[in-house]
Order: structure tokens, then sequence, then C-alpha cells
């Protein structure tokens, strides 16, 4: 095992799940020196105590450091201000009384939980009061010479379903309070600690995740927006889920969009994307609870400047904005000759018709329109029989259009797929006719859209979960040695065994047949 090249080595780690690179690091140091370099493609956090210094022992390990290129900041916190006793027991019982899987706490019990939840709330309060968490970052995020990504998750945003198993969080042996996933606005506090830090240490960042956040958080000056963003002008994706009527506002919902649509209009999303030239994906989505409503939260004007382009965009992601369709047709023109993905979500047409944008035709490899589609009849075009949506529409205006396509996350729709292949390549694996109606849809559907997808999903799917990797780490694992806490952690396998699978990998490797592939998120 000693003659083994470290190229070789490096290949065989850099298909192995996490599980199977704990394993191969107990062979010898050296196979821990470069194992460890696969370990931990992205660290995540929470606004906690324990998870800062775990933060900051990652950031001192001198291997790990070097080939961390993710760092997410996890949204979820407990509740501040802190709830009285009287509110924790309310909460606490009410939790008990609708999961029956809990366990009954007797009043001892419960003050004994409230005095927890305390502690880690006054722990709380003293990260928040003194910016713990942004001066840790600033200190931290030099050592990871190789990051290009971070990341702000309300909880599971951009996680979900990826990992086998989750890390523990911190707050899961405290009473959660009044179950609240992020603190008010959501989102905010956290994205703005990882944009202040490096605003100071300026990273050299390539890909910005942002959600959900509250579209509070573009509330401030121009000034304040421009230091937070400016250091981010080499993003070549960025992604943004903004709420415009979050679940806290104190407001009625119609006046949260109105505020959220007045702050918008200002510019300042569009000034922001306008400062990243390199832009090769953008993805933003202003999510509304009530997704029915007409009104929107933003424009599409708002977000792209008219006549802005940039020159190695391939992919864009827009969702919950109205527009027109010459408007958005100018903007998708612009970039025809880059543009291969395009995502249109819950966009409503304000005065024209999807049946006019719809035939536009662009050399797209990736369309999807989805969600809820609204639009206006245009001209001579008139209701045309039972397939016009007018029945299916939830406000009954005379000339509204609407279908509602669902999500690809809810699985197969046929009108939103047969949509989507007519989208495709300029339209050239779709009969020329507008799968907007039910006859068309059927007409076409098994012979140009069924077995498409079947055949591409063959070619794209993968159902082996293993292939995630998990953010497993030591909270001991600052040394320079750090086998003695790896055998600690993770147990001691026979070395018999361990030299016998490796060599199963090996040869795996050599013919192709790895099992387990180990894929970073970036």
């Amino acid at each position: 095992m000693d003659n083994i090249l470290p190229e070789i080595l490096h290949i065989v780690c850099s298909f192995l799940s996490i599980d199977d690179i704990i394993n191969f690091r107990l062979v010898s140091k050296t196979f821990a020196d470069i194992g460890a370099a696969y370990m931990l493609p992205e660290v995540t956090f929470y606004m906690h105590e324990e998870e800062l210094e775990r933060l900051r022992d990652i950031s001192l390990h001198p291997i790990f450091s070097r080939h961390v290129f993710s760092l997410t900041y996890f949204a979820q916190a407990l509740d501040s201000p802190k709830l009285s006793f009287r509110e924790f027991v309310r909460g606490t019982k009410q939790e008990m009384k609708w999961n029956k899987t809990k366990k009954v706490l007797s009043p001892t019990q419960l003050l004994a939980e409230y005095k927890k939840y305390e502690e880690a709330v006054d722990k709380q309060d003293v990260i928040m009061r003194t910016q713990a968490d942004v001066t840790l970052l600033k200190e931290v995020m030099p050592r990871f010479p190789n990051l290009e990504q971070v990341t702000m998750s309300s909880d599971v945003m951009f996680y979900e379903g990826i990992y086998r198993t989750r890390r523990p969080k911190p707050f899961d042996k405290i009473q959660p309070g009044n179950y609240r996933y992020s603190l008010d606005p959501e989102g905010v506090r956290p994205l703005e600690a990882l944009l202040s830090a490096n605003a100071d240490v300026k990273c050299d960042l390539k890909r910005l995740r942002a959600g959900t956040m509250d579209w509070r958080f573009f509330k401030r000056s121009a000034g304040e927006l421009a230091r937070l963003f400016k250091p981010l002008s080499n993003l070549t994706r960025i992604e943004l889920m903004i709420t415009v009527d979050g679940m806290n506002e104190t407001t009625d919902e119609a006046d949260a969009i109105a505020r959220c649509r007045r702050v918008l209009s200002k510019g300042a999303l569009r000034t922001i994307f306008r400062s990243m030239p390199q832009l090769e994906s953008l993805c933003i989505e202003l999510l509304s609870w009530d997704g029915g409503e007409l009104d929107r939260g933003a424009s599409l004007h708002h977000i792209i400047e008219p006549g802005f382009h940039w020159p190695c965009l391939r992919e864009l992601v827009i969702g919950g904005v109205d527009c027109d369709r010459q408007e958005l047709m100018v903007a998708l023109e612009l970039h025809k000759e880059t543009l291969r993905n395009l995502c249109l979500r819950n966009v409503y047409l304000k005065s024209t018709s999807w049946k006019k944008l719809l035939p536009n035709k662009l050399y797209l490899t990736e369309p999807c329109i989805c969600g809820d589609l609204y639009g206006h009849l245009e001209g001579e075009d008139e209701p045309d029989g039972p397939d016009w949506p007018q029945f299916d529409n939830p406000h009954f205006e005379p000339g509204l259009e609407y279908w509602y396509l669902s999500v690809p996350e809810d699985g197969r729709h046929e009108m939103r797929d047969s949509i989507n292949v007519y989208c495709r390549l300029g339209g050239t694996t779709y009969p020329d006719e507008l799968p907007l109606s039910d006859d068309i849809v059927d007409k076409y559907y098994k012979k140009h859209v069924k077995g498409f997808l079947e055949d591409y999903d063959g070619d794209f799917s993968d159902d082996d979960d293993e292939n995630e990797w998990e953010d497993v780490s030591s909270e001991d694992d600052n040394g320079e040695d750090d086998n003695e806490d790896d055998d600690e952690l993770f147990g001691n396998d026979d070395d018999g065994m361990i030299m016998h699978q490796f060599q199963m990998i090996l040869e795996d490797v050599v013919y192709g047949h790895l099992d387990h592939a180990h894929n970073t998120l970036y």
C-alpha cells in the first residue's frame, strides 16, 4: 500500500462516500492525510456557541481547512425576545397535546426545561449583541483558501433530501418555544453576517445562495447594499429565494406585497445583479404564501436592467414576478447566444398572452415553464371553447388566462411536460401546435413527450442516495496528527479487513464500476 502513487489515492477518494472516506483514513497516516481533503467539502453551522467553536476548529485544521469549498449558515434559531415561563409552558403543553410521542412533563420538569431554554437564549442573545458570529467569520473565512460558495439556508432550503443523515442541530435537545425556524425577519440576520464578514475579508467567492429570506433584507440604503455586494462582483452563480409576505408580518398580506414592491422598485436587486458581469446562472424567486393572488412583489424590470447583457449567462430562473411578453422576450433575445436553461415559475403576464409568448423560438436545452401561469387574451384571440382555462380561473376575470402547471418537485404534469418539450431546441422536438389545451396535449403526449422524458430520465437519473456526502467532523480535529481522534470517534476496524476493502475499492475504480460516488454540491 505504501507504493501506491498519491495521485491514484486522490482519484480513489474523489469517488468515495463520506462513510468510505472515514474507513479509508484508518489505513495509515498517508491515507488519513489524503482522505482528509475529501472529508469536508462543505461546512455548516448555526448561531450557537458550540457551533462557532466547531467552525473555528475546522478552520485551524491544517488539511480540512484547505479543502473547504462551501460554507453554510443555517438560519434556525431560538426565540428572540425570550419567551416568558408562562408562554413556554403553553407552547410545550400544546406540542405534547398534538404530538403523542412527546414525553409528558411534570411542572418540575417543565421548569428545568425552561431553565435550559433560558440559558441557551441568553447565550444566543450575547452572540447577536456582540456580533460574535460576524467576528468569527472574519477570522475563519481567510483560512479557507479554496472557499467558493457561501449559503444562508432557512433549515432545509437547498438541502432537502441530499443527506442520508442530518448532523444533529444544537437546538434538538431544547424545547423550541414557539417553534420558529428563523428569527424575524426570516434569514436577514445570518445573510447579513455572511456578507458583512466577506465585505471585510473579501474572499474570491463564485457562488451565493440565500433562501428563504424576507424582502426586508433589501430595505436599506444603496450605500449599505453596495458595501455588502460589491465584493461579490466575480460571482458566476447567485440564487435568491425571497418571501414577500412572511408569516410573521404584522400587516395585511396585500399591504406586505405592496411594501415589498415599493422597495424593490427602487432598483436594489437590479443594481446588485448589474454589478456581477460574470454571471453564468441567475436564479431568483419571489415567494408568496398565497400563490393564487395576482399581485407580485416585483416586476421583471425591477430585477433585470432593461437592455443589460451578461455575456456568459447560461441559466436564468425567474419566479413570482409580473411583466409583459415583449419585455421578457427582449431580455431573452439579448442572451440567446448563451442561454440554454430557462425556468419561468408563477409568472404573470399583466397585459399579454402566453399563447403569443411561447411560440417564440429560443434554442433552450432545459426549458421549464411551471407553476401558476396568468396572462391576458390579446387582439383577436378569443375564448376557444371548453378547453379555454376560464373555468379553472380562480379569479373569473373576463379575458384573464390561467393555467396551473404544478412544479417539477411535485412530479409529472402532462401539460407542463408538453410545453417544456415544445419550447426545447427551438421547437424542433414537438409539432407546431401549442400544447395549452387538453386536446393538443392528449394528441401528442405519448409520441413526442412521454418517450422523450423516459429516455431523458434514464440518462440522468440517479437513485443511489449513498452518493451524497455528509457534513461530519470532529470538534477536536485541529491538530496535525488526528488519527487518535478519528479512532475514538469512528472506531478501529481490523487492519486486514480494511486492506481487503481498499483493494476491492481500487479494483472498482480501475474497472469503472464504483458503486459509491462522492458528489460535492456547489
